[in-house]
């Protein structure tokens, strides 16, 4: 029998920042999308990947680790990453090949993980922790290279962003291959 989903399960402190982090996509692409408030924008992308950090930091520091944040929680930050760097190629800011990149990973990966209706799912690695970081830290960097006084950043937001590109890429080629790794023990086993 399937339990139901109690409140404690979902609305935890936790889940609330990762909600927290989704609705700053609002405010971000639309200041993305207008091209103004670069101090602003940037201030938002920043906190945008603080509460990545937080959210997960809380979770496990208070014991509020729960499955609705295990799911939640990785697509806020795909979600979030795919849609500003989007946006900063469509302002010009980044090349389009980087967009291409991540949202044509993160497709993949959801395709992948749909057609196996959700059963196996690849854990969290350290190359993907660093490409999160990596991507967290290169959005806002090109972004306040949008400041004249800091113009300078914007080369080493886009040289980050495209290295967190790269990197996502191969995370995501390491994380298909493990979700079919995981499919092929199932179906030897029998367990399929």
């Amino acid at each position: 029998m399937k339990r139901s989903l109690r409140r404690e399960d979902w609305l935890t402190i936790p889940n609330i920042i990762t909600l927290v982090r989704l609705l700053l996509l609002i405010p971000i692409c639309y200041l993305l999308a207008i091209d103004s408030s670069p101090v602003v924008t940037a201030i938002l992308l920043v906190t945008f990947g603080a509460t990545d950090w937080i959210d997960g930091y809380v979770a496990r520091r208070f014991n509020q680790v729960s499955k609705v944040g295990e799911i939640l929680d990785p697509i806020a930050d795909r979600l979030g990453v795919a849609v500003i760097a989007l946006f900063l190629v469509i302002g010009h800011h980044l090349p389009d090949w980087i967009a291409y990149v991540v949202i044509g990973t993160d497709l993949t990966l959801a395709i992948i993980y749909l057609v196996f209706k959700g059963k196996y799912r690849a854990k969290v690695s350290y190359l993907g922790k660093v490409r999160t970081a990596i991507l967290m830290a290169g959005l806002p960097l090109t972004v306040f290279g949008r400041i004249s006084q800091l113009s300078f950043l914007g080369s080493i937001g886009v040289v980050a962003a495209a290295v967190g590109a790269i990197l996502h890429a191969i995370t995501g080629i390491t994380y298909a291959a493990t979700i079919f790794n995981m499919r092929r023990v199932d179906r030897t086993t029998g367990q399929d």
